[in-house]
């Protein structure tokens, strides 16, 4: 699991004996993502190298669109939550233009909500 090795490299805990396979992913991919290690934290939380999966690379497309438009849609400071609002981004930047209804409710919970503590 490139979550373990990861872990391992950065120095973040390892996976406790309670906690989850998809809990630990998660987990890491937050601290790597903090960290600013945008490519390790979406391989992490995927389990797979960006060169291999298409949904990594949808999460980077959606972190770099969010830097490229000066934006963390409000939820930097918590890794975790950035990986989601990355590959939403990411679904939306690469959505062809069109009535889509999941790409209207990927926006609206990107665009929507408090934005106090988005980045100006």
């Amino acid at each position: 699991m490139l979550a373990a090795e990861y872990a391992q490299y950065y120095k973040i805990d390892p996976q406790g004996p309670r906690e989850t396979d998809d809990a630990f992913k998660s987990r890491v991919a937050g601290k790597l993502r903090e960290m600013g290690h945008l490519i390790e934290a979406h391989e992490a939380f995927q389990d797979e190298r960006y060169e291999e999966s298409g949904d990594v690379m949808t999460g980077i497309i959606g972190a770099v669109a969010q830097a490229m438009q000066g934006v963390d849609y409000g939820h930097k400071q918590d890794g975790e939550r950035q990986i989601g609002d990355d590959f939403a981004a990411g679904v939306v930047v690469q959505a062809p233009k069109r009535d889509d209804s999941l790409v209207l409710l990927l926006a609206a919970l990107l665009f929507g909500g408090d934005h106090d503590n988005q980045a100006r």
